[in-house]
């Protein structure tokens, strides 16, 4: 009976051993993908940044060389593409540091829902501006055009508006997911 008894014992610590080590290999996995989901977040920021600062000098060859348009318009264009980069440093900011996904959970939970909430709240800040934006280029080129030409640019420019905002909503959207199945994993591990 004392031989049963010690020989299921043993058992049992091998059983706990392997749970053990099941547990690491777990927290590991979720680790590294939450890792390069802020990974892809990140990469997302930089391009958008990478196209914004193109913008400035492309939009002053754009706006003011080839169609005339104001000077300050092209400022105000160059203002918000550095507003953008702005806000893309800032809230990526902190998903960029190593350790974040090293430490305590509950701390990147909330750094990671933090950004995920600015990146939500950026929405209402760009989208006035954009449409602001949009109004002030129409005005220029009605002032700019003939009515004829008019007629041409703008059937064009509302197609480019329009593909710009799907464009825009489908990385908002698609960020927005990735910082759901960030802080996803982060609870399932949380629960573990």
């Amino acid at each position: 009976m004392d031989n049963e008894l010690e020989n299921m014992r043993q058992q049992m610590a091998i059983l706990q051993e392997k749970l053990n080590k099941q547990t690491i290999v777990d927290d590991r996995a979720i680790r590294r993908a939450i890792k390069r989901g802020m990974g892809s977040i990140n990469k997302r920021y930089l391009i958008i940044s990478i196209i914004a600062l193109a913008m400035i000098p492309y939009g002053y060859w754009a706006f003011v060389a080839i169609n005339g348009l104001s000077i300050p318009l092209w400022i105000a264009s160059s203002v918000m593409m550095l507003m953008v980069v702005a806000f893309s440093y800032f809230n990526g900011r902190s998903l960029r540091n190593p350790q974040l996904t090293e430490g305590n959970l509950h701390d990147t939970m909330r750094q990671v829902a933090a950004a995920k909430r600015r990146d939500s709240n950026w929405m209402w800040i760009g989208i006035p501006m954009a449409m602001a934006w949009a109004v002030w280029v129409g005005w220029e080129m009605a002032q700019k055009l003939s009515s004829e030409e008019f007629k041409f640019f703008m059937p064009f420019f509302i197609i480019c508006l329009v593909a710009g905002i799907l464009i825009g909503l489908a990385v908002h959207f698609k960020t927005q997911r990735h910082y759901r199945e960030i802080l996803d994993q982060i609870e399932d591990l949380d629960e573990e």
